[in-house]
Formats: C-alpha cells, structure tokens, sequence
C-alpha cells in the first residue's frame, strides 16, 4: 500500500510539473515574440521617417526579382521619380530593393514586404536614390490613397504630446521639419495627376 501511495505521490509531481513547463514556454515565446514585433514595429516611428536622406514620389517603371528563398523574395523596383521632396539633385530615375512574397512565398510576419507593379504610385523615404537597403519607409497606391496617408501622418504628428514625440524618438525641432515635409508632399499629391 505505501507503494501505492509513493507512485501516486510521484505521477501527482509529474502532473503538476507538466503544467509549470507548458506555462514557462509560452512565456518565453511571448517574450520572443513581442520583441520581434518590437523591433519590427520600429519602421513605423516618426524617427525613421526623419531621418531618411531622400524623399521622393514616383512611379514603378519595373519590377525585378533578384533572389527567392523559401521564406522570402528579394526584389528591386526601378521607379520613375516624379518629385524630390527632400534631397539633392535633378534625379528622374530611382532603385529600390525591399522583400516581397507571392503565392509560393508567403508574406512574414511582422516584416515590411511589398508588392509592388508597373505604374503603382509611391512615396518613399530612403537613404539614397539607388539604394540596396530596403527603403525606410514606403507607401504605394493612387495619388489619392498616398495623399491620405500623408494627410493622416501630417495630422497624427501635430497632435502628438511631448510623452508621445518621445516615443517616436523626436522633438520639436523634428516635428516642425516633418511638418513642412508632409505639407510639401501633400501639395505635390494635390495638384498632380
């Protein structure tokens, strides 16, 4: 009978053990999650958009798939600069590499990817205007869908509070010079075609 009860005594252990690793590995992997979304979530701060040394609006002109991985597609756009918003030069054609996925690639989680086509509108903040380093930023889609995203930037950064422009790792400063640089691209996307 003592037998008995120390066999029992140790599958209870062993039950009660069971539970204490499951919850244990689903905390770590939603800490390693949450910092991979963290990190990734980091091309949506006001900081990066600042810091980006040319900002232009354009046109796709072409498409190319560089390399493909089960997990991703490396791809280069050629793009049609139709406005310089911020950097040097009379630049009328750019490169752009960035990761992309199709049927046969699925898209990433948390990753910027696009796809982007031939005669899509973009705006995008890069380092230069023929850049191998995916853009810091970029939005695509109509002249009317880009002004609204930049109309909704402009206006989401001047009503942030001192906590929140903290957050997006700027000042005041910062904030006065991407206001002007919103205001400039919506009056290119306002009056273009």
């Amino acid at each position: 009978m003592e037998l008995f009860r120390s066999m029992d005594r140790e599958s209870m252990g062993r039950k009660s053990f069971v539970p204490h690793i499951l919850a244990s590995l689903c905390l770590l992997m939603s800490i390693g999650t949450s910092q991979v979304m963290a990190a990734n979530m980091r091309s949506f701060i006001e900081a990066v958009r600042r810091k980006a040394t040319v900002v232009y609006v354009g046109s796709v002109k072409e498409v190319r798939m560089l390399t493909r991985t089960k997990f991703d597609i490396k791809a280069q756009a050629v793009i049609d600069v139709l406005s310089v918003v911020r950097g040097a030069g009379n630049v009328r054609a750019a490169t752009v590499e960035y990761s992309s996925y199709d049927d046969k690639t699925p898209m990433l989680e948390g990753g910027p990817q696009y796809q982007l086509q031939p005669g899509v509108k973009v705006v995008i903040f890069a380092n230069s205007f023929a850049s191998t380093i995916p853009p810091a930023y970029l939005m695509q889609g109509s002249r009317e869908e880009l002004l609204q995203r930049v109309v909704a930037l402009r206006d989401s950064l001047s009503r942030m509070s001192p906590d929140q422009l903290k957050v997006h790792e700027i000042n005041e400063e910062d904030r006065r010079v991407q206001l002007e640089l919103y205001e400039k691209l919506c009056a290119y996307l306002r009056t273009s075609k």
